[in-house]
């Protein structure tokens, strides 16, 4: 997917940049999702990042001709940003902050559906290790059935979705549909981590 080469930095000398890929998936898609410009100060409350990591992160998206900024509101996006956020939608459908449950394993969590990406999960332990590099807990990985009651977490370990209803109520999935779910003991990391574990299957589009 030609977003997630926008989004890695590239590698060039002197010190090293304080934000991550993750982060940049994750404000790119808060800047998707609000028509209204976005202060510096907002977006790293939001990312947990101190002012000069900010800095460094809006002038990439600059650079990226993904965000412009708006007099002294703040940044939104361009016109070209616009049209990623299109394309990124037709994959990430739905993002949303979840209960804990059964099926997650720490007390705030954040889940991902992302429309017919089943084919790109191996054992889910690739999006586990992703979402903990980022500073999560984990994250578990689901997939869409052909069994419309039915989802399967990694190694064909399938549930009745009857039994979930509070990870599953939020989204409409179908078959070999994938749900993220990012999980921390705080709502800023166990997104991070979902959007961590999301890139392992985006750049593998």
């Amino acid at each position: 997917m030609k977003l997630t080469r926008l989004l890695i930095p590239e590698v060039r000398q002197g010190p090293p940049t304080q934000f991550h890929p993750w982060h940049l998936l994750t404000a790119f898609h808060t800047f998707c999702q609000n028509s209204s410009p976005i202060g510096r100060y907002q977006l790293g409350a939001n990312l947990a990042l101190g002012n000069g990591s900010i800095r460094s992160l809006i002038r990439f998206l600059r650079y990226q001709e993904l965000i412009e900024p708006v007099s002294r509101q703040g940044h939104q996006l361009t016109p070209g940003g616009k049209q990623y956020c299109e394309d990124l939608t037709q994959i990430l459908v739905k993002t949303e902050e979840l209960p804990q449950s059964s099926y997650t394993i720490d007390s705030y969590n954040y889940g991902c559906h992302l429309r017919q990406l089943a084919n790109l999960v191996t054992d889910g332990v690739e999006q586990r290790d992703a979402a903990m590099q980022a500073g999560a807990s984990g994250a578990t990985t689901f997939i869409q059935d052909s069994d419309p009651d039915t989802m399967i977490m990694v190694k064909d370990h399938r549930i009745q979705k009857q039994e979930m209803p509070e990870v599953l109520a939020p989204f409409e999935l179908t078959t070999n549909d994938v749900l993220i779910v990012g999980t921390s003991s705080n709502s800023i990391s166990a997104q991070l981590g979902a959007f961590a574990a999301i890139l392992t299957l985006l750049k593998k589009l």
